[in-house]
């Protein structure tokens, strides 16, 4: 099945993650939900896009935790710390209620308008949300809180007038063999004192993640926009569920990896591509499913048992 209109190729740590997990996952998420939200779509197409826009409960935190932290002035302090942190749990908790409240009582709207409305995989799957589920979030959000406000990060920029925080879009881009590459950056900010840009990534799971292709590729992001040495680029994981952080200083060497690295991705992913040009991808058939205790968790879970 040929697609009318392909989307445009590019990379993403995001879609080589995908590819590696699961390529059938890959395919649907990349191609075959392309266009999904159009009524004149393939069925196909229209259940794939709308099993994509399911999200997990965790990942609805992590999203309201960082618009939170985005939300936050560090230029206007006049309220105490403890009446910030009453505000941020706050906004979270209004952000998660209108998630649910969309999950429990639109799902039909979300079935015909998947992008305008929420649907949460835990409660799509159960029709409820598990008490545990629901501790979990409660616990996760306090303390992303109160790691927030006692992290190194917001130590740092409470000297704002020694800092200067650098505007970006919620996906910065750059350009690597023709390819666009994509990156994603929490929090950008630069201290003209000594020269240096400081990259935070807020990391709201219970696991710590510090992958060097992610630290690779933000230094790399810096070191092109911005024309500086790599010396000068600090890469800080901020993990505000687990409490702490990590600094990192990527090397020339890594650098060369990360290359090495996206090069390799790249020919992978060209395997599942007929034609090139227009990014048009083989058939379904061709993106093997993999068999795993993620395919549990995975949203096309139902699409691979029609297929099996």
């Amino acid at each position: 099945m040929l697609l009318a209109n392909p989307p445009r190729f590019f990379w993403s740590l995001a879609r080589h993650n995908q590819m590696i997990e699961c390529p059938r996952k890959y395919a649907y998420q990349y191609y075959f939900s392309h266009h999904g939200w159009l009524s004149s779509s393939t069925e196909l197409a229209k259940q794939a896009y709308r099993l994509k826009k399911i999200v997990t409960l965790p990942l609805l935190v992590g999203q309201a935790v960082k618009q939170a932290i985005r939300n936050y002035s560090f230029t206007t302090n006049t309220e105490s710390i403890e009446e910030h942190m009453t505000a941020m749990r706050n906004f979270i908790d209004q952000e998660l209620r209108r998630a649910y409240l969309q999950t429990r009582d639109h799902g039909d709207d979300w079935y015909h308008e998947p992008n305008v409305y929420t649907m949460m995989l835990e409660y799509y799957q159960k029709g409820y949300l598990a008490d545990y589920e629901i501790q979990q979030t409660k616990t996760s959000i306090e303390r992303c809180v109160t790691s927030f406000f006692r992290s190194k990060t917001f130590r740092e920029l409470q000297s704002i007038d020694l800092i200067q925080i650098l505007p970006q879009e919620a996906f910065c881009s750059v350009e690597l063999n023709s390819v666009k590459i994509f990156v994603s950056l929490d929090l950008l900010y630069h201290k003209p004192t000594t020269n240096e840009y400081i990259i935070v990534n807020w990391q709201t799971g219970k696991q710590a993640h510090d992958h060097l292709t992610q630290l690779a590729l933000c230094a790399f992001y810096i070191q092109q926009t911005y024309n500086v040495p790599l010396n000068v680029i600090q890469i800080r994981n901020e993990y505000l569920y687990l409490g702490g952080s990590h600094t990192y200083y990527v090397t020339a060497k890594e650098i060369d990896e990360f290359h090495h690295t996206i090069k390799e991705s790249l020919m992978n992913m060209h395997l599942y591509i007929e034609h090139s040009e227009y990014n048009q991808p083989k058939p379904l058939s061709a993106f093997p499913m993999k068999q795993s205790t993620r395919c549990k968790q995975c949203v096309y879970q139902e699409l691979c048992e029609k297929t099996d």
